[in-house]
């Protein structure tokens, strides 16, 4: 089952994908490498992210996003 949740970027590779935590949880999620680059993730980043168990690799990273999108900064 999909769910939306919000989670910090904590690595974002080179060329590749990248890697956050969940806000709610603290379980890994993968973002791939096509919305990494989208939105040129870096670390510290607060995205939020629809995401699913991650088939794959359970093991290291439970969860995988399906689309990823930057929380708002609040207004100053």
């Amino acid at each position: 089952m999909a769910s939306k949740v919000v989670c910090y970027v904590v690595e974002s590779l080179d060329d590749g994908p990248a890697f956050a935590v969940r806000q709610d949880n603290d379980q890994q999620v993968f973002i791939p490498k096509a919305q990494a680059e989208e939105l040129n993730l870096v670390e510290f980043d607060e995205v939020e992210a629809i995401v699913v168990r991650n088939t794959l690799q359970p093991d290291k990273t439970p969860w995988f996003a399906l689309r990823v999108r930057r929380v708002p900064a609040p207004p100053a």
